[in-house]
């Protein structure tokens, strides 16, 4: 489904973000835009080294929390999409 990269690490959507997708109805490609041209997103529930990135777009902010994580079946470092989640912009 997504063949993405973000500081030469690969992109893995966790179970709760696909579901995070389907019910806030946010397509993969604005997932990818969000990643790749989003600006950094920071929350109070934010644990140490997740990482945040968001875009505002119709009076909402969309983001999406990679944290890093580690792929057995590949071998490698990755980010895991943790959670993609929209909120009303406070403005």
């Amino acid at each position: 489904m997504f063949n993405l990269r973000y500081k030469e690490k690969l992109c893995v959507p966790s179970h709760d973000a696909l579901k995070d997708m389907a019910r806030h109805d946010i397509p993969p490609f604005l997932v990818e835009m969000i990643i790749l041209e989003g600006d950094d997103y920071e929350d109070r529930m934010m644990t140490k080294g997740e990482v945040g990135r968001m875009v505002r777009k119709d009076g909402f902010i969309i983001f999406v929390k990679l944290v890093p994580s580690y792929s057995r079946w590949d071998g490698e470092e990755v980010w895991l999409m943790k959670h993609i989640g929209k909120r009303r912009c406070d403005k």
